[in-house]
């Protein structure tokens, strides 16, 4: 080794060691030939970038997701998650829903005999694909970086990050595509959510002169609908971006104790917190409750990128990507903790 590259001063074709663009094809097939498991580490290669300018990259990527996952970062927060070992050789997700028994019965001795049941379990998959958004750096860029001792430029990997982040978002909240026949379900889109309450008065919680008892039933009549289903907490209400302001005006204009339509809300038994979504379509809300047996957060495969080189080494490619998917559950009789209102 040259004294150069010793101190770190990697040039010319050393730079990429003699990478191809195949190399990341290359090692999912050893992979997968092998037998081997394939982790997102397996898929980077320090020979282009630096351990400080991975790290500067993910760092950067990190922060600009966090600007957008609300409803995921609930998930998270609450640890609502369900970890994946090994995702990248798996394309499905399977999970089970159980039937409940009968009722007990009540005897003095003890001696008479309930039915004697037995729990089913019927198996269900849904897809676990890849959500991902590729860009690229040239040689040109990163050898100037590193001659003149300036940063990597992230706006690219800022960007990858974040409309990865509200693609992952938009699913919790919308649903995904089908793969295969099977559907990646959302809180707007999952056949067994309940849908029988509608917005007192036909006024969205949008409507700037909708009442703030007005905004009361419709919670109250959601939350009554969650009882019906056996769902009695705790829950989070999610509201569209144009409905976020008008939660702030007085519950009650000219009150000798005021206080906001939110704050109001808030006081209703159960209720977590109510929470702005951008990526909740407007004229619509939502009120789950906050427990696995509802809602987890699929995760096979954090945020994160990988990076290959092509055209002798003069584009840099990455890819930003994680595994993830909501898991919205209903029970074996179709009973959903979730409330849509529209």
């Amino acid at each position: 080794m040259s004294t150069n590259q010793s101190a770190g001063l990697d040039t010319g074709s050393s730079l990429f060691n003699g990478l191809s663009g195949r190399w990341a094809t290359q090692q999912l097939k050893a992979a997968a030939l092998s037998g081997r498991g394939l982790s997102t580490q397996a898929l980077r290669t320090l020979d282009t970038l630096r351990h400080e300018e991975w790290k500067f990259f993910d760092d950067a990527l990190i922060e600009e997701a966090k600007i957008r996952l609300v409803g995921v970062a609930d998930l998270m927060g609450r640890g609502l998650v369900k970890p994946v070992p090994n995702a990248l050789g798996k394309t499905v997700f399977g999970y089970e829903k159980v039937t409940d028994m009968d009722e007990a019965i009540i005897s003095l001795d003890g001696r008479a005999r309930s039915t004697n049941d037995k729990q089913e379990f019927s198996l269900n998959q849904m897809p676990l694909p890849i959500t991902h958004k590729d860009f690229f750096l040239n040689l040109r860029q990163l050898s100037a970086s590193r001659e003149k001792g300036e940063p990597l430029d992230t706006t690219q990997v800022r960007t990858a990050g974040r409309v990865v982040a509200e693609r992952a978002e938009k699913m919790l909240f919308q649903g995904g595509p089908a793969f295969g026949g099977l559907n990646i379900y959302g809180y707007m889109t999952h056949p067994d959510r309940i849908t029988s309450v509608n917005f007192d008065g036909g006024n969205a919680w949008s409507v700037a002169g909708k009442t703030g008892a007005s905004y009361l039933t419709d919670l109250l009549g959601a939350i009554t609908a969650l009882h019906a289903s056996r769902m009695y907490g705790p829950y989070m209400v999610y509201v569209p971006a144009n409905a976020g302001v008008q939660l702030d005006k007085d519950y009650n204009a000219g009150s000798a104790n005021p206080e906001t339509v939110r704050e109001r809300l808030k006081k209703v038994d159960g209720i977590i917190d109510i929470r702005t979504a951008d990526q909740l379509p407007s004229g619509n809300v939502i009120v789950v409750q906050m427990t696995s047996d509802v809602v987890t957060w699929v995760n096979g495969e954090s945020l994160q990128t990988v990076q290959w080189d092509e055209g002798g080494g003069f584009t840099i490619n990455f890819k930003a990507f994680q595994i993830a998917v909501p898991l919205i559950r209903s029970d074996a009789d179709n009973r959903c903790g979730v409330c849509h209102i529209d």
